[in-house]
């Protein structure tokens, strides 16, 4: 015991003298008391950083493995077997202990935390109009939306922590086409109604088109990602 105080007395000496060297800890190190706080906070400190570090590193592996089963296959392939979709063991839930009448807020493992995507905050959307009748394309130039979710769209889905549903952004593609004096002047031509289930057809930054049977599935299942540039075609 007297061997290990000693060593380490002598390792806490020597820490002292180096940091004495720089001004800047010298300020804090006026007397042996003030220096060892300051040793402490030093070494606590650093510690913490290397903690922080190693959560960081371990969540960006965990994202990856989970982009790479979403971007494996096709939409209906990766929805059908991916965890996230079919487990609910990877969401926090909220139950009733009847005996205290208390609500009991269970989270899921940090792994299991850091495994989710990340929920679409904002995209990009190129748009185009296309006709029903012929299929001609009717704009030489598309129009580019920037689409912006706020937490009050998805605070009452299912699981909130991942964001918006695909309807919820099909839903802002049609008001902000059809609220467009284009809208007005293309509609003229065509009798046919404009609606949100046939009038908008989504493709993801893959390109692969977004069908209406899975609106309510949320944006970060479907191979989009915050800032990604996605396309639309309004079909009139």
């Amino acid at each position: 015991m007297k061997g290990l105080l000693s060593c380490y007395v002598s390792w806490e000496v020597s820490a002292i003298e180096i940091l004495r060297r720089y001004d800047f800890f010298a300020t804090y190190m006026t007397d042996l008391a003030s220096a060892r706080i300051t040793l402490f906070l030093l070494v606590v400190g650093t510690l913490a950083f290397i903690n922080e570090l190693w959560i960081t590193i371990e969540m960006s592996f965990l994202q990856r493995e989970t982009y790479g089963e979403l971007y494996r296959g096709s939409i209906d392939e990766a929805l059908r077997s991916h965890r996230m979709v079919q487990n609910d063991e990877y969401h926090g839930r909220e139950w009733l202990d009847e005996r205290t009448g208390i609500v009991i807020e269970e989270f899921e493992t940090r792994e299991k935390f850091f495994a989710k995507p990340v929920h679409v905050a904002h995209v990009y959307v190129n748009c185009n109009v296309r006709n029903s009748e012929n299929g001609d394309i009717l704009l030489s130039e598309p129009l580019a939306f920037h689409i912006e979710f706020s937490p009050e769209e998805y605070e009452k889905e299912k699981r909130p922590e991942f964001g918006s549903s695909l309807i919820v952004l099909r839903k802002k593609l049609y008001h902000f086409f059809k609220d467009c004096d284009l809208y007005q002047d293309l509609s003229k031509q065509n009798e046919k109604p404009f609606t949100v289930s046939q009038g908008v057809q989504i493709f993801n930054s893959l390109g692969e088109e977004l069908p209406t049977n899975i609106d309510d599935i949320q944006l970060c299942f479907l191979k989009i990602q915050t800032g990604d540039t996605i396309e639309c075609t309004f079909v009139l």
